[in-house]
């Protein structure tokens, strides 16, 4: 594929398309559920058992996954939406995305390290800004007596130095499976990407949020009561369903988004010739999960 090649959604991207995702994503991953949280239970113990070492060591290895894990639950969705309901056995799903894993585990991984250097490189730049605005480091006393104008320079700050990596790492992962990108060429298509389309991700982003703080404040209530009722650990517990709830709609919307922008065609000639080596065995052709809703 070519380095440059734009897009080609096969349906018209607008503001309004955002929600569309977001409607996509939630359906998809009602679909998806078992798989999803069978995902985050294995990377949970992963990192429970690399913590006992040092919880260091298990910050920087969740941290250079998170292109893996997200390149892993895209080939669920995508195994899942082009076999048949025959087909949809779990086992058979895993070991079919895994050996597709594997083949694109080391530039998955390479694109991990690129991730964590960029953040790392991106919060030293944050902490000159802060330092160069002379804007202390956010304690519970600081954070108190914060004014207006200082809150609103902190999140500019945030915002300058958070955007480009989210932006970067945005559809890397998938590029980098299904495109068959370098992990280089891969952050770049995703920046082309976003300018793209960056009406509709921009939508979908403020529905996702919308999304997140109306659900957080349901839960807080709920999490209120349970507290009085049963104690702190159920209130634990019900948090980290929440936080997976949302992080699972969050992955399957993103999914949506690239499916929808990058759409698999067998007829498109050579264009699409590196993107149908990624699942060989499916005698199945491919659609978008997109759809107007």
């Amino acid at each position: 594929m070519s380095l440059y090649q734009q897009p080609q959604p096969k349906q018209p991207v607008s503001w309004s398309t955002g929600k569309q995702w977001l409607n996509q994503g939630i359906k998809l991953f009602q679909q998806m559920q078992k798989h999803w949280y069978a995902t985050l239970l294995v990377v949970g113990i992963t990192v429970m058992l690399v913590s006992l070492l040092s919880a260091q060591v298990a910050l920087m290895a969740l941290m250079l996954s998170m292109p893996i894990m997200t390149a892993w639950y895209y080939l669920l969705c995508r195994q899942w939406q082009n076999s048949s309901n025959v087909e949809r056995q779990s086992a058979q799903i895993w070991s079919q995305c895994w050996s597709l894993l594997m083949s694109r585990f080391n530039l998955l991984l390479l694109l991990g390290v690129l991730a964590v250097i960029l953040n790392y490189a991106m919060h030293a730049v944050q902490l000159m800004l802060l330092e160069s605005f002379q804007l202390p480091p956010l304690t519970e006393e600081t954070a108190a007596q914060i004014s207006l104008s200082e809150a609103l320079l902190r999140l500019f700050i945030n915002l300058a130095t958070g955007l480009p990596v989210a932006i970067l790492m945005a559809f890397s992962p998938a590029l980098v499976m299904f495109n068959q990108d370098t992990p280089i060429q891969a952050m770049i298509r995703s920046v082309k990407t976003v300018m793209f389309a960056w009406q509709a991700i921009l939508s979908l982003t403020l529905w996702l949020m919308l999304l997140a703080m109306a659900a957080a404040f349901i839960v807080s209530l709920v999490m209120g009561l349970l507290a009085g009722a049963f104690g702190i650990g159920v209130v634990n517990v019900f948090m980290l369903l929440f936080m997976g709830v949302m992080m699972g709609v969050v992955f399957s919307a993103n999914y949506v988004s690239y499916d929808a922008l990058y759409p698999f065609n067998d007829d498109k000639g050579d264009d699409n010739d590196d993107a149908n080596n990624y699942d060989v065995d499916s005698e199945q052709p491919q659609e978008s999960i997109y759809k107007e809703i």
